[in-house]
């Protein structure tokens, strides 16, 4: 899997992202991961609804647009939940729960993805 970084006004939230761009990245997702670190994350590529089935931890779930403008965020998402389908959303970006309140991140901010 790629490796990217996600930037907030030119100031880098997350530089340890890794990119699911395939059916199979993303199917398999976080499921083996025991956990995340303040600097990391995974970024769904083509995907408006994700699930926690499986997911040991809780996760904070942005829905980007195309350009990275956030379209909706479900914070602190227990595992065995199954988010909202987003309609206009292309990215989702899964952070470690509390990441939300803790980058003070808003719906219509807008988020750039750097390769």
């Amino acid at each position: 899997m790629k490796n990217c970084s996600i930037l907030n006004n030119d100031k880098v939230l997350c530089d340890e992202v890794k990119v699911a761009d395939r059916f199979i990245t993303r199917l398999i997702g976080l499921l083996r991961t025991a956990g995340l670190a303040e600097n990391q994350g995974l970024l769904l590529k083509k995907c408006n609804q994700v699930h926690t089935f499986g997911m040991k931890f809780p996760i904070d779930v942005i829905f980007l647009s195309k350009d990275g403008d956030i379209l909706h965020m479900e914070q602190e998402m227990n595992p065995g939940k199954v988010s909202p389908h987003i309609k206009k959303a292309y990215w989702i970006l899964e952070l470690k729960s509390g990441s939300c309140k803790h980058y003070s991140l808003v719906i219509n901010q807008r988020l750039v993805v750097k390769q």
